[in-house]
């Protein structure tokens, strides 16, 4: 740390309450050992191609879903991360996987900044919410390690969400307008229930997060401020898209209250007309980038 402005996130914040509790995918997680994974995944999945007899890495793994994943896609694959808790939680996920995927499952504590890996070694590499935890300069060097390690015309996946322009610009100007406008008509005709509150509808100018976003979210990304990020360190973008997951059903056990926020979504995200270009851009809150190692 030099004048006080922190070089990194510090690794022991990532504790194990957050990959279980917390981080993406802990349900589906808890449940299956990774065996089973949701939408994100499976997206990521189908960005990075056809997998098989390929070398793949994971970076910040996590639980290690990716690396359990990509083998039973036929990868030799690695997850790296350079928290303890999520490396303990990840090789006790790939030993309770099948015993065939064993050779071609590996996971080790390391720093994405510095990669133990020979040059060219990798096909593909996912990124999968990694950039908004590394400080600008962290994020050169990441991108800058894994254009050495991936191979020429192999592929990095990167997932990032926030999307900026959501929180700076849509959300602060537009969406919580809304937000303030349904509370205000609820108080007045006095119907607050499970959905016309304060928690559900918040009205801060910042966008809310949880604590765990707090300490992590120290660089959350544009589209084109990534792009440019990802262009520079010698990558060639293929392919970005803005993405909202796909609902897993209904929001509340009751159907008048979910189809209340059918409606209130519809005002106040657009929902489903903001799925498409160019709508997209602004209020999806996750993005996606496929670039080539040039």
């Amino acid at each position: 740390m030099a004048s006080g402005i922190p070089d990194r996130v510090e690794p022991d914040v990532y504790t194990d309450d957050y990959y279980l509790t917390n981080c993406h995918g802990h349900e589906d997680f808890v449940m299956s050992g990774g065996r089973k994974v949701g939408p994100r995944f499976v997206k990521a999945l189908s960005l990075a191609g056809d997998l098989r007899g390929k070398r793949v890495l994971d970076v910040g793994c996590g639980r290690g879903e990716l690396v359990i994943q990509s083998a039973i896609r036929g990868a030799e694959a690695w997850g790296i991360d350079y928290a303890a808790a999520a490396v303990e939680i990840a090789r006790g996920a790939l030993a309770g996987a099948d015993a065939a995927l064993q050779p071609r499952m590996h996971i080790e504590q390391m720093d994405v900044k510095a990669l133990r890996f020979d040059d060219a070694f990798f096909d593909a590499v996912f990124m999968m919410d990694v950039v908004e935890h590394l400080y600008p300069h962290e994020l050169d060097a990441a991108l800058a390690e894994l254009r050495r390690t991936i191979r020429p015309g192999g592929v990095l996946v990167l997932h990032t969400s926030p999307n900026k322009t959501f929180e700076q610009v849509v959300y602060p100007h537009y969406s919580r307008r809304v937000n303030q406008l349904a509370l205000g008509a609820s108080r007045l005709l006095r119907l607050r229930d499970g959905l016309l509150n304060d928690t559900m509808l918040p009205t801060e100018r910042e966008f809310p997060h949880d604590t765990f976003e707090r300490q992590m979210h120290i660089n959350e990304q544009s589209a084109p401020q990534l792009r440019r990020t990802v262009e520079r360190h010698g990558f060639s973008v293929s392919r970005t898209e803005f993405w909202e997951p796909p609902s897993r059903g209904g929001y509340f056990a009751s159907r008048r209250l979910n189809a209340e926020l059918r409606v209130l979504d519809f005002v106040r995200f657009l929902r489903p007309l903001s799925m498409h270009p160019p709508l997209n851009r602004l209020f999806c809150n996750h993005i996606w980038m496929t670039a080539v190692r040039t």
